[in-house]
């Protein structure tokens, strides 16, 4: 096989780099473990040891080189149309909920595009106060806004920070995705890219925040946590989207328990994001990528989480880090 790609391949010094290259990974265990550290849990650090880079860093990690794959015309034309035969007549996909829809006009629309009080940038979780008033995480602008029903504007709070580059102070988010109110009121907030959960007081003032980034085996790191909930028992629900999990905790930030993993298995998920508790303390999950909704039971203390059914949603087909759903 050696042979016989040094005799196709095009460009030979470049080959026998590629071949060096990919020959001393499979043959040094060393290597080779470096490299399922950084595929499965982002850890570099053996990597950084063996190539004596004792700077190596998640923001400086770059190891990529510029490859060239050559297939046959005959070869390339069986896997997609590549313009080596007339391109074949494409068939419309039909829209499976194209007569499942209703047309609804809004009642009242509240705010518009902008920095203002009032105004939002990629706004995304709503939740609903004790009080009736609302709780929206104005994503892009780094910041909740806590209005009331008729659009007026009781508290903002929040400013960027980036937890990666520095100090992430308490109240300042990146990104916040996720928002959820509590029994007491209590306003939890999923910090998504500072890979963290924050707690504030129904008028905004912060109480607490746990999590980190870091280890995705450990239950106290996150990777980008989106959708959050509280449960009848006051738990906090949060999908730790990144490592394909949803992560329990009480209302102080101690960790209770989890659930789930990577697959498409019933129980299992790729990128889940939106949670959502009916009234009999069914969770449902919006398992994005597995194009799906799971529905999950609870046990009697709010710890365990069983499958039980789940049903398909054709829409969520792309792979967008945008296009992420929410469940009400």
């Amino acid at each position: 096989m050696y042979e016989y790609m040094r005799m196709v391949w095009p460009n030979m010094d470049y080959f026998n780099l590629t071949w060096n290259r990919l020959w001393y990974v499979i043959s040094n265990p060393d290597m080779r473990q470096a490299v399922f550290n950084i595929w499965f849990d982002r850890d570099y650090t053996l990597y950084a040891k063996l190539t004596n880079n004792t700077s190596l860093t998640v923001s400086t990690w770059s190891p990529s080189e510029k490859l060239r794959m050559y297939i046959r015309k005959d070869i390339v034309n069986q896997i997609w149309n590549y313009g080596v035969t007339p391109s074949a007549p494409s068939v419309a996909e039909v829209d499976p909920y194209a007569s499942k829809m209703i047309d609804l006009q809004p009642e009242k629309v509240i705010g518009q595009s902008g920095t203002e009080e009032g105004q939002f940038n990629a706004p995304r979780a709503m939740a609903m106060g004790l009080d009736g008033s609302i709780y929206i995480a104005d994503s892009r602008n780094n910041r909740i806004q806590h209005i009331a029903s008729n659009g007026t504007v009781f508290q903002v709070w929040g400013t960027y920070s980036n937890i990666l580059k520095g100090d992430a102070p308490p109240g300042t988010f990146n990104e916040p995705w996720g928002i959820a109110v509590g029994l007491d009121g209590s306003v939890y907030v999923a910090d998504t890219w500072n890979y963290r959960i924050q707690k504030f007081t129904s008028n905004g003032l912060f109480v607490t925040m746990w999590n980190s980034y870091g280890d995705p085996n450990q239950p106290t790191s996150f990777y980008g946590p989106r959708g959050i909930a509280v449960n009848k028992l006051g738990q906090v629900l949060v999908t730790d989207t990144g490592n394909d999990r949803v992560v329990i905790f009480d209302s102080a930030g101690k960790y209770l328990g989890q659930f789930g993993e990577k697959g498409f298995d019933l129980g299992q998920f790729d990128e889940p994001v939106g949670l959502a508790i009916d009234k009999e303390g069914n969770l449902f999950v919006a398992d994005t990528w597995n194009q799906r909704i799971q529905v999950f039971a609870a046990d009697k203390v709010g710890i365990g989480y069983s499958p039980i059914y789940s049903w398909d949603v054709k829409a969520w087909s792309g792979q967008s880090v945008e296009n992420k759903p929410f469940l009400a």
